[in-house]
């Protein structure tokens, strides 16, 4: 590191984007890492507790639907009208702005005794949810080396399977110990805890200073220069100038530069969500359905969380040898022949529980598609590319779950529903992800 000092020339973010990562720069990583985790956690707790609160109040499958998917429209307007104001206002206060919003939506679900009531709460935690993630990619790239980019994201995204997978573990004791609500007491208290760390320890990004520049930001950057061991600066370099920085709002992301690109993106969000939630919101249900227990169906959940995580890791691996945008339609068509074997396959829990496992790589197409956002757009408007990119995928992820509940309430084939809301949707992503070219 010294000699990385030695030759520093006083541009901070050229030596993070070309030198080795650094321990802060870890740290940075680290805590991104822990609060997708914990994101994972607060998503999916209403599926991991479904079975008791349907049981508990009597839900049928419509209504247990609008309940998954009013967390699912809350993270779809927080991304579209909140995650923007990371542009604005700055990535680290996003993140503290979402998790107080996450704490307060999921510590008052525990005390709801209505499905009104859980929807409205489900509703605001999504808002919080959707508003920090794209925050959190951004922050991701940022802090990261070229080298190390897609690496840096998929490692970052595969907290949120982690986090599933530690809280369907962590909801079976809990439920069986304290009842359902406490499994939402518990994610919000841990989301609180991340509010204190994340003040302390995560600075804001780096580009959004250096570009934006807001009052102080050269004592922020000197701060983090001090972090990276490096040479303070004794004042900023100039900020962009007007005409090559692309404008803080929507209509930048259709300019000739972007258009399709940002078409295309939109639609592999919007596809591959209706995939994914449908597959995590309703498997355990769908497993309980056809004769086996409500923990077959959480550890089953559990299992495809794993598989994603694991084809996530290999993801940024991978993408160096193969390519960030082949290597996600791989992912997409391996998920989507697996989701019709599971689908028509005879629910024996040992081929249940592969082909779960193996069904994860649907996720790992999808956190490929925020590498995409986070290297298709520039840092003016990266937070808004990458926020409304997931804002419109979440409409899937709305469709999803709710579609899913009208078919099984009118009692269709299993195969008819996996087929039209997860394998066929896996199949279209692929194709709308090759049309994108980004720059090298």
């Amino acid at each position: 590191m010294a000699s990385a000092a030695a030759a520093f020339d006083g541009d901070i973010r050229g030596q993070i984007e070309t030198g080795p990562m650094t321990t802060f720069q870890l740290v940075a990583l680290g805590i991104c890492w822990t609060i997708n985790m914990l994101d994972g956690f607060d998503v999916l707790a209403i599926a991991f507790t479904a079975p008791e609160v349907s049981r508990e109040w009597g839900l049928e499958p419509t209504a247990l639907g609008i309940v998954f998917s009013a967390g699912l429209f809350g993270m779809m307007a927080g991304a579209l009208l909140l995650a923007p104001l990371g542009d604005y206002f700055g990535r680290r206060l996003t993140i503290l702005g979402g998790l107080a919003t996450i704490t307060g939506g999921m510590i008052a679900t525990a005390y709801v005794d209505n499905v009104y009531a859980m929807v409205l709460m489900r509703v605001i935690t999504g808002l919080g949810i959707g508003a920090i993630l794209a925050s959190l990619t951004t922050m991701t790239a940022e802090y990261s080396s070229n080298r190390r980019r897609n690496l840096s994201i998929s490692f970052m995204h595969a907290g949120y399977p982690i986090g599933a997978i530690i809280g369907g573990l962590i909801s079976v004791y809990l439920i069986h110990a304290f009842g359902w609500r406490s499994v939402f007491i518990f994610g919000g208290a841990a989301s609180a805890i991340m509010m204190p760390l994340v003040y302390f320890l995560l600075p804001e990004s780096v580009n959004y200073l250096l570009d934006k520049q807001p009052r102080h930001a050269l004592r922020d950057v000197n701060a983090i220069a001090a972090r990276c061991k490096l040479p303070p600066l004794d004042s900023l370099p100039d900020r962009p100038s007007a005409d090559k920085a692309p404008r803080i709002s929507v209509a930048a992301l259709f300019s000739r530069d972007y258009l399709a690109a940002t078409l295309a993106l939109w639609l592999a969000f919007f596809l591959s969500m209706v995939a994914l939630y449908f597959l995590l919101n309703w498997m355990p249900k769908v497993i309980v359905n056809a004769g086996l227990s409500a923990d077959q169906g959480r550890f089953a959940g559990v299992l495809m969380n794993a598989g994603g995580a694991l084809a996530m890791t290999l993801l940024g691996w991978l993408s160096a040898k193969f390519g960030l945008i082949r290597l996600i339609q791989i992912y997409f068509l391996i998920s989507a022949v697996m989701i019709m074997i599971f689908a028509t396959a005879p629910l024996s829990t040992g081929l249940l529980m592969v082909f779960a496992f193996l069904m994860g790589s649907v996720m790992a197409g999808l956190v490929g598609l925020y590498s995409v956002a986070a290297r298709l757009y520039p840092t003016q408007i990266r937070n808004t590319g990458v926020g409304w990119a997931i804002g419109v995928g979440r409409w899937g992820a709305v469709f999803g779950p709710a579609a899913a509940g009208w078919m099984i309430a009118v009692e269709l084939e299993r195969w008819t529903y996996f087929l039209a809301l997860a394998a066929a949707p896996a199949v279209l992503a692929a194709m709308a992800v090759g049309l994108i070219k980004l720059r090298a």
